[in-house]
């Protein structure tokens, strides 16, 4: 029988896609957002989806699945909200109800029953509040019957060409004779093979595909940093910001001028095109996300790359089908 799963948070269907790649059947999926559940049910019709917010719909509508997979929302603990945060009053991290959709995810368990649980979140989920959220995402599971593994894995090293830091977490159920082991790295100067390119990720597509790519003007915030990358390296991480993307690799290097000071050089500057993004998160060559520019860029941003998600959950698929 196949490995299943139930997917929670699911966005535009990143992490299921890659789980699907491994050989895992997902047999039901929920997001709120209309855009990335009309992408979600393109590309994974097979999965009985349900639009909406986690917290109105009765988990005991979920089935049980061998998996749980979630990525909740991010934004509270990313490093841009921890720089708006560390101003100010620590109390508006906990005020915040979002940051405490972990709960929603616990709260399926006891209908899911699932063998392993997997979550991604960003790397700033670790240092917010002191990591409070981070230890508290710990404690439930482990309280659930769950022994807790966790890493920071940067796709870079896995064949991306893309420099993404992300928290992973993975619960296996106590009663299972397995210990679960991330994926070792495989790209860079420590390991096996050299770190992937750009250029041949996405050096084949047109240089100015109209109407694919953030076409305004480049603000002060987005100067203060570097924010292309040449064309033999990987790409900065690819965000969900359509005016935050990053800059194509095509013409010159930005230029350092003073502190948080850059400045753009010759004419041949653009920001990414969502497809670009896609294929940099490795989804597929024929993926379009559903809806206006920006929510493209969005869905492809917050997505779990596919081939991160394949390698993830593969250990477990290994483990599941040998019993």
């Amino acid at each position: 029988m196949a490995v299943t799963a139930v997917s929670l948070f699911s966005g535009c269907g990143g992490f299921d896609l890659g789980a699907k790649r491994a050989g895992v059947c997902v047999l039901w999926a929920n997001d709120i957002n209309r855009h990335a559940a009309a992408t979600y049910q393109k590309y994974l019709p097979e999965v009985e989806f349900r639009l909406g917010d986690i917290r109105t719909i009765e988990k005991c509508v979920i089935p049980q699945a061998d998996l749980l997979i979630g990525c909740y929302p991010c934004q509270g603990f990313s490093a841009a909200a921890w720089r708006r945060w560390r101003t100010r009053d620590q109390r508006d991290l906990f005020a915040n109800v979002d940051n405490f959709l972990f709960l929603e995810f616990v709260k399926a368990i006891p209908y899911v029953k699932p063998k392993f649980v997997f979550i991604e979140n960003v790397q700033g989920l670790r240092s917010s509040a002191q990591g409070w959220f981070f230890q508290a995402q710990k404690e439930v599971l482990e309280k659930a019957g769950y022994t807790v593994f966790n890493t920071r894995l940067n796709t870079k090293h896995y064949g991306l060409a893309q420099s993404r830091n992300r928290i992973f977490i993975v619960g296996v159920e106590k009663s299972l004779p397995y210990r679960y082991s991330f994926p070792d790295p495989t790209h860079g100067p420590d390991y096996l093979y050299p770190y992937q390119s750009q250029k041949k990720v996405i050096g084949h597509l047109p240089p100015w595909p109209a109407g694919e790519f953030e076409d305004i003007p480049f603000h002060g915030h987005y100067l203060t940093r570097n924010r292309k990358k040449p064309w033999d390296s990987y790409s900065y991480t690819i965000v969900a910001h359509s005016h935050h993307v990053c800059l194509h690799p095509m013409g010159e290097s930005m230029l350092k001028v003073g502190k948080d000071q850059w400045i753009l050089r010759g004419s041949t500057n653009r920001r990414f095109s969502w497809r670009e993004c896609a294929l940099l998160q490795t989804f597929d060559e024929e993926f379009e996300p559903d809806g206006p520019l920006s929510a493209k860029y969005a869905q492809v941003g917050n997505a779990v790359p596919p081939s991160i998600g394949k390698l993830i959950v593969q250990p477990a698929v290994r483990f599941l089908e040998a019993q």
